[in-house]
């Protein structure tokens, strides 16, 4: 992994200040937490996670009002409020975070970070097939109106170095 300076080629993942829940401001974080937006579009999932918790992630991520541009706005709103409320706090300093997940047949480790953007004729980052272009836009500007990315984007890297067994 390459996190040096502008100059160095390939993937370039940086440490970043995460934002967390403050455990003793939610009754619990499973609660808060919710997969993926395009997993909860359904109302009926949708209305679960709010009914959970007040502060539901689901809040943020896929607030409900009736233009893109609203629904946007609510949520930077409610991210501000949640940070002045001490809901929500970054972490004090720069990180690269592990992740695990694992069930009973899969285990997947991982770090999250800010990934440097390249050009795309570059061929670091490929891609994600069969996006659809409207939804993609609606996540980069929730993402601007915000100034936050909520949701981690998984990708694989395949290192030019020794392949290990």
């Amino acid at each position: 992994m390459n996190t040096s300076g502008p100059d160095e080629q390939g993937l370039r993942l940086i440490p970043f200040r995460g934002l967390r829940y403050v455990p003793e401001r939610v009754g619990s974080l499973a609660a808060v937490t919710s997969p993926p937006y395009d997993v909860v579009v359904r109302p009926d999932g949708l209305h679960h996670l709010e009914s959970a918790d007040p502060h539901n992630i689901v809040r943020l991520i896929l607030p409900q009002a009736d233009t893109a541009e609203d629904r946007h706005r609510q949520a930077a709103r409610t991210l501000e409020r949640w940070l002045a409320e001490g809901v929500i706090a970054p972490d004090p300093a720069p990180t690269l975070y592990v992740y695990e997940q694992r069930n009973d047949e899969i285990l997947q480790r991982g770090l999250i970070g800010a990934l440097a953007l390249s050009p795309a004729a570059d061929g670091i980052v490929l891609p994600h097939e069969d996006v659809m272009d409207d939804i993609v836009a609606d996540r980069a500007e929730l993402m601007r109106t915000m100034q936050a990315h909520l949701e981690p984007l998984l990708l694989t890297y395949r290192s030019e170095g020794a392949e290990e067994g």
